[in-house]
């Protein structure tokens, strides 16, 4: 009996000490995902959405955040490019590189509905993804 209650309460320390140093990593990877997300949001760039994509998470919470937050940067990076594709194409235009009926010229309307729909949908899923970062700032306290 008293083995059983020994091995209860060895268990029961390891389990203990071993917390601190799931949600020390928790932390770590709670905290690189938020800032990931900031420098996307200061920035747009899809280097940014690179570097999100790559903040490693082992923790439940993390990695949903992260899953969640992707569905909301992905499509607006894309958006971006869509975007800045089209005002070079509309340069090229107005300085006469580029002939006013030829094929690339009009693909830029369909181009910039794409955008458009791409950065709706992209700023639809920031509040869900803003909401479990803060969700993991309230958890693992940074």
């Amino acid at each position: 009996m008293w083995l059983r209650t020994f091995v209860h309460w060895f268990a029961v320390l390891l389990t203990a000490a071993a917390l601190p140093a799931c949600t020390g990593s928790a932390k770590r990877e709670a905290a690189a995902l938020t800032e990931a997300v900031d420098r996307f949001s200061r920035s747009s760039g899809t280097a940014q959405v690179d570097a999100v994509n790559a903040v490693a998470c082992t923790d439940d919470r993390v990695c949903e955040a992260k899953r969640i937050c992707m569905e909301a940067l992905d499509p607006t990076a894309r958006a971006l490019v869509l975007k800045d594709e089209v005002g070079q194409k509309l340069a090229d235009l107005e300085a006469a590189r580029l002939a006013p009926d030829s094929a690339v010229a009009r693909e830029l309307p369909g181009k910039l509905d794409e955008a458009s729909r791409l950065l709706t949908e992209g700023h639809s899923k920031m509040h869900e993804c803003d909401a479990k970062l803060t969700d993991l700032k309230l958890t693992y306290g940074f």
